[in-house]
């Protein structure tokens, strides 16, 4: 079904249209708001991994290395979920 609506759309124009994905005018400051941010997340999401590490390295004394390794969890799954959404907002805003 989808083949024929493709051959039908093909053969009723000759040419697939193409469209230019384009920013409509005046949304330039959210972008960079955005930009700003997922900056901020990644950031947050870095110095909280690099907490919980020096947390972890204090806390193998004292045998309570789990908080260290719940901050690490965290903080990794931040970083791949902003990463995730730079990536999903690029494919919409272009």
């Amino acid at each position: 079904m989808k083949d024929l609506l493709l051959k039908t759309m093909i053969a009723a124009d000759g040419v697939l249209p193409d469209p230019v994905p384009e920013q409509p005018p005046g949304t330039e400051g959210v972008t960079t708001f955005l930009n700003w941010l997922a900056w901020g997340a990644i950031a947050c999401g870095v110095a909280g991994f690099l907490i919980s590490c020096g947390i972890l390295a204090f806390s193998a004394i004292t045998g309570r290395e789990v908080n260290g390794f719940k901050g690490i969890a965290i903080s990794i799954i931040v970083c791949i979920l902003v990463a995730g959404v730079g990536g999903i907002l690029a494919t919409f805003v272009g």
